[in-house]
């Protein structure tokens, strides 16, 4: 079973996000909080494998409280689901260790499909993100030093595709594309998917439209 810790402060979101995790067997909701502090005191009391907040709830942030909640439960999976795509707040979402930024208005199997990538181990942060301008990318480019097809994986990473999926599109085996990626987080000085993303959004790479 996952067992999943839901927030936001209207009840209407959490009894919708209920019904979807619902339609799945392996999903349990085991506790639900209305704000930041009562999230925090709930994510240490339940200890679920996943929470699924609001960005933007009465007390502390989660984003503020991310870290703190990683450091205790190490193995839990944060989901911000939220109506808000500033770019500020997907950098610091990126930053505190956040597994996934999705927008409420996502389609139910959306959300399905993206909670099972995190679960997986990747990061997924769905406000698009465009290729930067032209002469921008260029500059990028240069910076990051990537080949061609290392270039092609990381603008789908970039969209969220998984290794399988990348494999796919591609028409290259996956075991290629983990090659890839290893020489974009070496290339790139990062230690993994998320923050290579952070990376491309500091360094003009990519731009949040």
């Amino acid at each position: 079973m996952v067992n999943v810790l839901l927030a936001d402060d209207h009840q209407i979101v959490k009894d919708g996000l209920k019904i979807v995790l619902q339609s799945i067997p392996k999903f349990a909701v085991v506790d639900e909080a209305s704000n930041g502090d009562e999230l925090l005191e709930k994510a240490l009391q339940c200890q679920p494998n996943l929470i699924i907040s609001d960005l933007k709830m009465p007390g502390e942030s989660i984003i503020e409280t991310s870290k703190m909640i990683k450091t205790k439960l190490p193995e839990v999976k944060i989901i911000i689901l939220t109506a808000y795509d500033d770019s500020d707040d997907i950098y610091q979402a990126l930053d505190s260790g956040i597994d996934s930024y999705i927008m409420k208005d996502t389609l139910p199997q959306q959300i399905l499909n993206t909670i099972e990538m995190v679960l997986m181990g990747y990061s997924c942060f769905q406000p698009k993100l465009n290729k930067a301008s032209k002469a921008k990318s260029k500059n990028s480019h240069e910076q990051i030093s990537l080949t061609e097809r290392e270039r092609e994986v990381f603008e789908l990473i970039i969209d969220n595709y998984t290794n399988a999926h990348i494999a796919e599109r591609l028409y290259i085996s996956e075991a290629t594309v983990k090659t890839h990626v290893s020489s974009i987080l070496r290339k790139t000085g990062q230690p993994n998917r998320s923050q290579a993303v952070l990376y491309a959004l500091k360094t003009g790479y990519v731009q949040v439209s």
